[in-house]
């Protein structure tokens, strides 16, 4: 079912502690959240946040970052609305590609199909996952998973 009084709005500078918070609570990673060359969202119930995400982009294609629900919010479509939205963005903005890092879950459902790192990090080197990656030696989630995308229509 799908929560209607959540409204869904692109994220600016003045929202990075909210972002942080949100993706802290559902216990993800915050470093580089709002960094230049990524696009957040967040979610909204009666003005106050319940979810965030967020993309990080290169030439074509785009990183899922952090699609965070807070703990009491979820169960209701939310997550599956967030990652919709950046999946209708990547399409429009002519990505070829979304890929994302997990540490569960089955996202053979949003259209996901697992790849090896080596392919995300060949197609975005700049991405700040994979550059703290790179500086960390530390796996950004267990599995690697990529979304092709039509970029002549929405398909979401």
């Amino acid at each position: 079912m799908t929560d209607s009084s959540v409204q869904i709005r692109l994220a600016n500078a003045q929202d990075k502690d909210t972002v942080v918070r949100v993706m802290e609570e559902a216990g993800l990673s915050t470093e580089a959240a709002l960094a230049e060359g990524t696009t957040y969202w967040v979610a909204e119930r009666g003005g106050q946040p319940v979810g965030a995400i967020g993309l990080e982009h290169g030439d074509t294609a785009s990183l899922l970052r952090g699609a965070a629900i807070i703990p009491t919010a979820r169960g209701g479509g939310l997550g599956r609305r967030l990652v919709m939205s950046a999946v209708e963005y990547a399409q429009g903005r002519g990505d070829r590609a979304i890929y994302m890092f997990s540490k569960g879950g089955d996202w053979g459902t949003f259209g996901f199909t697992q790849v090896p790192l080596a392919v995300v990090m060949g197609d975005l080197p700049n991405a700040p996952q994979i550059q703290a990656y790179k500086a960390k030696s530390e796996r950004p989630g267990g599995t690697t998973w990529m979304r092709a995308l039509d970029t002549g229509a929405s398909k979401a």
